[in-house]
């Protein structure tokens, strides 16, 4: 059998470890830790022992870095030049979104000092609940969501359309929360409180996946505060939203599903099912990228594909429009009812929405075929 260029490398090293003793008869067991060291050294100094590896590797830093930077500052030109338009609505959009939550998370301090002491949390001690808590849980809300917003613009226009895709999911996602939490809450802003608090089984979970300490260790009582008000069920994945779930038991298992048809949001499911292929590992993700124009056929960069990134934007465009208006009116009608500037980034949204689908509809892969 051929030894290939590694294994003579790794070979070589081996050789080299044991010196004297290189022709020493040992079990498997006593020879693999040699081997493996070898194995990592070559890989990690693979561009010093190796020499047509070393000039190979400097080549491609001269010249690939100049092609890639080339490459994206094409595509991102071509992208603009037919897209550009519902990119600036969708940028403004994000500026007016993040600026009406820093007015109304100033607003909410007022409103702190203006209606006296906080809201006692329900469960833990020493802790917020009540609107005090919904306010800040909302704001946090809608900020993560113009974060994703900006991702999603950014990966879109660079022209990493799979990665706007994996983005727009979450962001349909926290707007069905969103959404669910408001349309759901009670007098006393317990469901609130509930996602609040279900962070720490989140914690938990990746504690126990990363061998680290209980969140729970450090809340003295909390655990079984929790079970004696909730029950078991709180603990389960979406446990926290079985209060907003009419004619379910407490105990009953909760799913996402569940959650988007309560909201009444679920027709923009189609949109949350197409995006599937960009976070899994199925074949469709990589037929799909398989290029006949390209003559390395496999796209390794980024890419110029104006539907796609039109039906991408155009759906984000919607779902950003949603959870603006839902998180940054439930804050408004409690902190400042006066206030309606946290209406401005939804024109914007609209105007890219509409762009980008008419822009997708008119370019659909049939249409152009």
């Amino acid at each position: 059998m051929h030894t290939s260029r590694l294994q003579q490398l790794i070979l070589n090293r081996v050789i080299d470890t044991l010196g004297e003793d290189a022709h020493e008869k040992r079990t498997i067991a006593e020879f693999e830790p040699i081997f493996f060291q070898a194995e990592d050294h070559v890989v990690k100094n693979i561009h010093l022992l190796d020499a047509e590896t070393e000039r190979s590797a400097r080549w491609s830093l001269k010249y690939g870095r100049k092609r890639r930077a080339r490459s994206a500052a094409h595509n991102e030109r071509a992208i603009l030049k037919k897209l550009g338009c519902g990119f600036r609505h969708f940028a403004d959009a994000v500026t007016l979104a993040e600026d009406a939550n820093r007015d109304l998370f100033v607003d909410s301090a007022q409103w702190l000092r203006d209606s006296g002491p906080s809201s006692a949390s329900l469960i833990a001690q020493n802790g917020v609940g009540g609107a005090p808590l919904h306010v800040l849980i909302m704001l946090g809300m809608h900020a993560r969501g113009c974060v994703i917003a900006s991702e999603i613009d950014m990966l879109a226009r660079k022209g990493y359309t799979e990665g706007a895709h994996a983005r727009a999911r979450s962001l349909y996602e926290l707007m069905i929360l969103v959404a669910f939490i408001a349309e759901k809450e009670t007098a006393d802003f317990e469901l609130t409180e509930r996602y609040h608090l279900s962070a720490l089984v989140e914690r938990r979970k990746d504690a126990r996946h990363m061998g680290e300490e209980d969140p729970f260790d450090s809340e003295d009582g909390l655990e079984q505060a929790l079970r004696n008000r909730w029950g078991s069920g709180f603990f389960q994945s979406y446990g926290w939203a079985s209060l907003g779930m009419q004619g379910r038991s407490s105990s009953s298992r909760v799913t996402f599903r569940d959650i988007e048809e309560s909201t009444g949001l679920d027709g923009m499911r189609h949109c949350y099912l197409t995006m599937n292929h960009a976070i899994h590992g199925g074949a469709m993700a990589i037929t799909t990228r398989f290029d006949r124009r390209n003559p390395f056929r496999n796209v390794t960069g980024s890419e110029v594909n104006h539907y796609s990134i039109a039906w991408v934007m155009g759906a984000a465009a919607k779902f950003f429009h949603c959870l603006n208006r839902i998180t940054l009116q439930a804050v408004s009608d409690l902190v400042d009812p006066e206030q309606v500037f946290y209406l401005t980034p939804l024109a914007h949204c609209d105007s890219a929405e509409d762009f980008f689908w008419e822009y997708a509809i008119s370019h659909e892969p049939d249409q152009e075929n």
